[in-house]
């Protein structure tokens, strides 16, 4: 496996609609090495939870998953997952502000993280690597990262869905302030 190349803002790519993907594409083993590929650099370089193919300069429609515990997060449950074609074909509730970043802002300490306007549960439509159509209803963290990776795919940037400018921080920066550590 590889580490693949992050394609950066400014990059036409990431402003694009992602090509929607046809079942003899999802099952070539092209496509099922990007995918490798892309669980390998999301882990390797600390990505953070998600990443679409075009944040590595791939024009398809397809994002990979990865969410496990960490100190900020110690009740999450580890979740691999590929979803590839996906829609949001249902959206609950009302649009809340969820922090989050982007490593095709910057990368590290100083990545740029803000609160950005997301849906506390979605309805998801999309294929699995075998080409397989699922529908679910999706909410918390994962339906953040899912709208996040939807948005990606469409084009959409997390910083279009910010409304408040002043949410704005460096990843330091915000871990001073919203993550402190307990007292003892």
């Amino acid at each position: 496996m590889k580490i693949l190349r992050r394609t950066v803002f400014g990059n036409p790519i990431l402003r694009s609609q992602a090509k929607h993907l046809e079942i003899n594409e999802i099952l070539s083993a092209s496509i099922e090495e990007l995918i490798a590929n892309m669980f390998h650099t999301l882990i390797i370089r600390q990505y953070g939870v998600g990443l679409a193919a075009p944040q590595v300069g791939r024009d398809a429609a397809l994002s990979v998953i990865g969410i496990k515990p960490t100190p900020s997060r110690p009740n999450s449950r580890t979740i691999n997952m590929v979803i590839i074609n996906p829609q949001i074909i249902k959206t609950y509730g009302k649009l809340v502000p969820k922090w989050e970043g982007c490593i095709s802002l910057g990368s590290g300490e100083d990545l740029p993280y803000a609160q950005a306007m997301r849906f506390e549960k979605i309805r998801l439509r999309y294929q699995d690597r075998a080409a397989k159509i699922h529908e679910a209803d999706f909410d918390g963290l994962l339906a953040h990262v899912m709208q996040h990776e939807v948005d990606h795919l469409a084009g959409i940037l997390f910083v279009d869905r910010v409304i408040d400018s002043k949410t704005f921080f460096s990843v330091s920066e915000y871990k001073k302030r919203y993550l402190k550590k307990p007292e003892n």
